[in-house]
């Protein structure tokens, strides 16, 4: 037990000590960070979703059924706030963000890697590309009432054509020139340090408020995510690292990105902001020990 103990907290401590680098670099240097954001999610995050879905050996049903379990654990979570949420008369529409959309980058990506190898890569994007996709249709939805169609700007980021052409690409084998690839792979490789610099940045800049409707909304991400995760496995009767990455995802913390859409849009920036941090610190024990579950 105690070797495991040593072997999860050795997968999880360079992600955590990077996320703390990125924090108090944001605390020493007070501006100048977002170039390094804008980098790392328009063109390093690309370049990674290229790198590993153009290489990618999976069968379409396993891919498919990672898929669905996606859309399913962003949706059973919010299904359960609104419920919570009607009993309790909360009104809040930002709440609902960071319970239903999980950091699908961050942490996941860099974690997964270095617990099961790269070969866990491809499951995770499925995960980002329906976090990606969600927050900029339905989140927009969600937090504007339906009256906004910001949602559009999902056609503004790179990496949903990344994704598209990666996938057809794959499907169809077509031979893309070596300089491409070559390319990709370079900046593939500085996506995860990188990611994770830009998550202790971002969290750097919250401030902490109404510690009890955050603490509801954290315990409803990572309690209903867990059981959503098990379901989803008992449903499409997955297996081997399919499982695994499934399960990880499902109690991953609150994705970073829903600040910055509630603060767009005001829809309670402070409690998102507030669950968001909240999550990830507590996600500093809830990881390690999926991962010792999951064994």
């Amino acid at each position: 037990m105690a070797s495991t103990l040593i072997h999860v907290l050795q997968i999880v401590a360079p992600a955590f000590l990077i996320i703390a680098l990125g924090f108090g670099f944001c605390r020493y240097i007070r501006n100048g960070y977002e170039t390094l954001i804008k980098i790392t999610m328009g063109i390093l995050v690309p370049a990674f979703a290229w790198e590993h879905l153009y290489r990618m050996k999976l069968e379409s049903g396993v891919i498919t059924d990672v898929l669905l379990s996606s859309v399913i654990i962003m949706l059973v979570p919010g299904l359960i706030a609104w419920g919570v949420f009607r009993v309790m008369g909360i009104s809040q529409r930002g709440i609902y963000l960071p319970i239903m959309f999980m950091n699908s980058v961050n942490l996941p990506f860099p974690i997964l890697a270095a617990a099961y190898g790269e070969a866990a890569i491809p499951f995770a994007l499925m995960f980002y590309l329906t976090a990606f996709v969600g927050i900029f249709t339905l989140g927009l939805i969600i937090v504007s009432g339906g009256k906004e169609k910001g949602y559009f700007q999902i056609f503004r980021e790179p990496v949903v054509y990344v994704v598209i052409v990666a996938l057809l690409c794959n499907a169809g084998e077509v031979e893309v020139p070596e300089f491409i690839n070559g390319s990709a792979h370079l900046l593939a490789q500085a996506t995860i340090p990188m990611v994770l610099l830009a998550l202790g940045i971002q969290l750097a800049q919250v401030k902490v408020t109404e510690l009890k409707l955050s603490f509801i909304a954290v315990a409803i991400r990572f309690v209903g995510g867990a059981l959503t995760g098990v379901f989803c496995v008992w449903l499409f009767q997955l297996e081997g690292l399919a499982y695994k990455v499934v399960v990880l995802e499902s109690v991953m913390p609150c994705a970073v990105i829903t600040s910055l859409v509630a603060e767009k849009y005001r829809a309670q920036p402070e409690i998102v902001a507030s669950t968001i941090l909240i999550s990830t610190v507590i996600s500093i024990i809830v990881i390690p020990c999926t991962l010792i579950f999951l064994g």
